[in-house]
C-alpha cells in the first residue's frame, strides 16, 4: 500500500499536478495557472483547467460595485456572463447571456461553484464550470469582461472594459 501511494505522488509530481483553486472569492498568488491583466491593467482574469475538461474562472477588479466576465463573444451580444457584487455584506453571484448592448438573467444555469468577494477596494468573483456546462465550444474562445462602481446588474460600465482570450491545455 505504501509503495502504491507513493507511486502515485511520484506521478503526479511528475505530471505537474497542482492544487485546484478555491472558489472563495479571494484570488491568492499562484492560485490559477494563468492570468490576462485588462482594462488598463486595473483587472485580473484568471483561468485554470480542472483536469477534467472544465474550468476555474476568476475576474478581480478596482471596485466596490459589480464585475463581470463574458464568455464566448467578443462583444456582449452572444457572451455567456458572469456578474457579482457586495451590497450590504450579502454576495450576489448571477448568470447572464448578452443581448445586443445589454444582457438579460440566464435561464440554464451553467457555474456549479461561485463565490464573490470584497477586500482592499477590489471585487472578486471566483466560479467553477464543468465540462458538460461549459458555454462555449473548443479550447480557445474570446471573453470580455467590465466593472462599474455600482452594486447592481443593470449600472453601465462607462471605459471600464476590455476583452481578451482564453485558451485551455
Amino acid at each position: 500500500m505504501k509503495y502504491l501511494m507513493g507511486l502515485m505522488l511520484a506521478l503526479g509530481i511528475a505530471a505537474g499536478l497542482t492544487a485546484l483553486p478555491v472558489v472563495d472569492g479571494a484570488v491568492k498568488a499562484g492560485e490559477y495557472a494563468h492570468q490576462a491583466s485588462v482594462v488598463g491593467d486595473t483587472a485580473t482574469v484568471s483561468w485554470s483547467s480542472d483536469g477534467t475538461g472544465g474550468v476555474f474562472l476568476a475576474v478581480s477588479a478596482p471596485t466596490m460595485g459589480w464585475v463581470g466576465l463574458g464568455l464566448g463573444s467578443a462583444v456582449m451580444d452572444g457572451a455567456y456572463i458572469f456578474m457579482g457584487f457586495v451590497k450590504d455584506g450579502k454576495a450576489v453571484f448571477s448568470e447572464q447571456k448578452g443581448a445586443g448592448h445589454s444582457h438579460k438573467p440566464a435561464t440554464d444555469p451553467r457555474a456549479d461553484q461561485s463565490a464573490v468577494g470584497q477586500a482592499g477596494g477590489r471585487t472578486t468573483v471566483e466560479f467553477h464550470l464543468p465540462a458538460d456546462k461549459l458555454p462555449v465550444k473548443g479550447k480557445s474562445f474570446p471573453f470580455i469582461t467590465a466593472y462599474s462602481g455600482a452594486a447592481d446588474l443593470k449600472t453601465f460600465h462607462e471605459d471600464n472594459a476590455d476583452g481578451g482570450k482564453i485558451t485551455l491545455p
